[in-house]
């Protein structure tokens, strides 16, 4: 099967003819949008932004959604630090414990909320693939196979429990492709310049090759990383009365959030 085979088919796998996708600006998004649409989904997307600043991921996602036609809905994350706080603990009584959970976490638990379709589709989890991040290209370009037993082997890996869970307590169902035991077999036995080759995620492009020449994508950056502010958002904990520790980074915060000692 190839990288739009399995897109396609977990497009396809779902009887509702109405259905939500997280859309960002990146590549893998994007791909799952096509996929949608070849499988005569009606799509509404939705993407997030710090209320009031709006982000270069977000503006490409709008410009996406409208180069086809789909209903875009904009999902504004609050600024003040009451919520934070509230939205911390609530992620981690779903089980978020370590930095990304939280800062990565957070502005799904207000895009699931947003959601009125019943499925939500999502592009995260393709990154594994291509062993981009710093620390894979530093230790696994040669050996990219090994990169990606580990990735997929996590099952923290992008957050997955969070966004089940997220999504079945409103009544929903959350469908990550990328991570499907299906995508990972397309990839497996693939070399780095085989997918990276001549540019950065190249079989996903190949998938809908006339499709990307009508829009612009992002090259890889995480979720809560870029312009977004999302990480210096949580940094302004530090400055609140949860600093308890004196810490120099939110860490020290989540921990003692996790442990039961901030209330």
């Amino acid at each position: 099967m190839s990288v739009r085979d399995v897109l396609v088919r977990f497009a396809s796998s779902v009887d509702d003819k109405h259905v939500a996708l997280f859309l960002s600006g990146g590549v893998g998004s994007a791909s799952v949008l096509f996929s949608l649409l070849k499988a005569s989904k009606k799509v509404t997307a939705y993407s997030f932004m710090l209320d009031g600043k709006m982000s270069t991921d977000f503006a490409l996602a709008r410009r996406n959604a409208r180069e086809f036609g789909v209903e875009f809905v904009p999902v504004l994350l609050p600024r003040d630090i009451a919520s934070l706080k509230r939205d911390i603990k609530e992620l981690a009584s779903l089980g978020a414990k370590k930095k990304t959970d939280f800062e990565c976490g957070w502005p799904m638990l207000h895009a699931y909320a947003a959601v009125r379709q019943r499925v939500v589709f999502s592009g995260m989890g393709d990154d594994g693939h291509f062993c981009i991040s710093k620390k894979g290209l530093l230790h696994y370009k040669n050996r990219i196979d090994v990169f990606r037993a580990k990735t997929y082997g996590n099952p923290w890996y992008v957050q997955q429990p969070l966004h089940h869970r997220l999504a079945a307590r409103l009544g929903k169902v959350a469908v990550l492709p990328y991570v499907s035991k299906e995508m990972q077999a397309v990839f497996r036995g693939k070399s780095w310049d085989e997918v990276n080759r001549p540019k950065q995620k190249q079989p996903v492009l190949d998938a809908f090759p006339q499709e990307y020449r009508r829009i612009k994508v992002l090259p890889h950056v995480n979720l809560h990383m870029g312009d977004s502010g999302i990480v210096q958002h949580f940094h302004s904990l530090l400055s609140s009365d949860w600093n308890i520790g004196g810490w120099k980074s939110p860490v020290g915060i989540y921990n003692a959030v996790t442990a039961g000692r901030l209330s």
